[in-house]
């Protein structure tokens, strides 16, 4: 390729790897990662702290399949990280997938437990609707 010459569509101008280099303080990542967690720790209590109030019969299958379904998790998700990495290049990439896992997770649990207390008491969603003045 020289100066003057036409480019085509898709034509391969430069070849290369682009790498970006960030070094976290260890402390700091430390911190972060026994925050991150503590709060999944949370998280997974409050579903197991639900399980009996909303399912009272089928405590043990459901426990049973929040348990699969968690070391199910333990064992696709660093599967996909390495997918992840291979084909962004950035390490964070795993962080940013359970921060978005972990947000519809939240919402969804969310939903799911306001549809069964507005299924359980459809008077009290209107009293907290009505505006008192």
């Amino acid at each position: 390729m020289s100066v003057g010459n036409q480019v085509t569509k898709k034509q391969l101008l430069a070849e290369g790897v682009t790498h970006i280099y960030f070094q976290a303080n260890a402390w700091i990542f430390s911190i972060l990662a026994i925050l991150l967690g503590s709060v999944w720790g949370i998280g997974k209590a409050a579903v197991y702290k639900h399980i009996p109030d909303y399912f009272p019969d089928q405590v043990g299958v459901v426990g049973g399949m929040v348990g699969v379904l968690g070391g199910l998790g333990g064992f696709v998700c660093p599967i996909i990280f390495g997918y992840l990495l291979t084909e962004t290049g950035l390490w964070s990439s795993c962080w940013l997938l359970m921060l978005g896992l972990s947000v519809v997770c939240l919402g969804w649990m969310h939903s799911v437990v306001q549809k069964m207390s507005d299924e359980a008491s459809p008077s009290l969603k209107e009293n907290f609707e009505v505006v008192q003045n």
